[in-house]
């Protein structure tokens, strides 16, 4: 099979029962497994929290692909455990980056969860997903950190926060040669009247019905034939998989998007973010006059070099 129907780093949004009447089934599939193989390398984390990490890259994504935006999503998870911080974003042009903070005391041979334990590893907490749209502020939704697995804990968002009925499969395996493969399938049910309880499963949140609740109730049917495996097999194509699964629903598939591993930082925003600062605490970071900033999504260096006293002098009395 040609690379290109593979095509690991790239969201597939496609639609079920396209001619059907009442509400839309909307779906996307993501695989990103060269982006978050490259993200994770850099950082080097435990097995258990790269887990968690190529989950959360793969959610931000599959989320972020749901939403007609330009600018920034952002998933944020805040915990009282050995993982402090989870963190991920991409940009409504695919750029991706992710980091996560955690105790020095981590046990370094917990094992993969298969899913990832996300609430052992973080313990209790705050979950939150953001959108930044440029010239029209921020929207925020939280969850709080209550369940075993990222899975659960976005389905528990659709449930209290949008009320739309999703349907939601998420995966991260490592190769044996240490880079990752991870992949979401996110169905949603999109109603155009009145509601009645949907699936209550642990995967399926429930929302306003349509007139077709079968049809929700059979897309979400053959969704649950799709094993963890399958769904990270670079084998398979993305429309494949989706054909197998979905070919009694008139699954229509549309054009790929594309992930890329991007940081967006740059010695511009390093000099801005520094600039902030007193001048006397950028004495103290400083080593011979020279501030060094690691950027914590990729880990490049960027420096600013500071005025002596003398000339700082010279700039004030002159108004600089």
């Amino acid at each position: 099979m040609p690379k290109d129907c593979i095509s690991n780093d790239s969201v597939l949004p496609f639609v079920l029962a396209p001619d059907a009447k009442g509400g839309a089934i909307k779906g996307r599939l993501v695989r990103i497994d060269d982006a978050v193989s490259s993200i994770l390398a850099r950082h080097d984390y435990p097995l258990a929290i790269a887990e968690l990490s190529a989950e959360a890259m793969a959610l931000s994504v599959v989320l972020a692909s749901m939403m007609d935006f330009e600018g920034v999503f952002t998933l944020q998870a805040s915990g009282t455990g050995d993982l402090k911080v989870l963190f991920a974003d991409v940009t409504s042009e695919g750029a991706l980056r992710s980091y996560a903070q955690y105790s020095e005391d981590f046990d370094m041979t917990l094992p993969l969860g298969d899913p990832a334990r996300l609430l052992d590893l973080m313990g209790g907490g705050h979950l939150a997903f953001s959108v930044d749209q440029v010239d029209q502020g921020r929207y925020q939704g939280i969850v709080p950190l209550e369940d075993n697995d990222l899975n659960a804990a976005a389905i528990r968002y659709f449930y209290n926060s949008e009320q739309i009925d999703s349907a939601l499969l998420l995966v991260a395996k490592p190769n044996d040669d240490g880079s990752w493969r991870s992949s979401a399938l996110l169905l949603q049910r999109i109603p155009d009247d009145g509601g009645v309880d949907g699936v209550k499963n642990g995967k399926v949140a429930n929302g306003k019905a349509t007139k077709d609740e079968d049809l929700w109730l059979t897309a979400c049917t053959l969704m649950a034939t799709c094993s963890r495996s399958e769904l990270v097999d670079n084998d398979i194509s993305g429309e494949t998989l989706l054909y197998r699964l979905f070919n009694e629903m008139q699954v229509s598939v549309l054009p790929r998007r594309y992930i890329k591993d991007e940081c967006r930082c740059s010695p511009e925003r390093v000099d801005r973010m520094l600039d902030g600062l007193p001048y006397e605490d950028l004495v103290e970071l400083a080593d011979d006059g020279i501030v060094l900033v690691s950027c914590e999504f990729c880990k490049k260096e960027h420096q600013k070099i500071l005025p002596s006293p003398e000339s700082r002098g010279k700039q004030h009395k002159n108004g600089e």
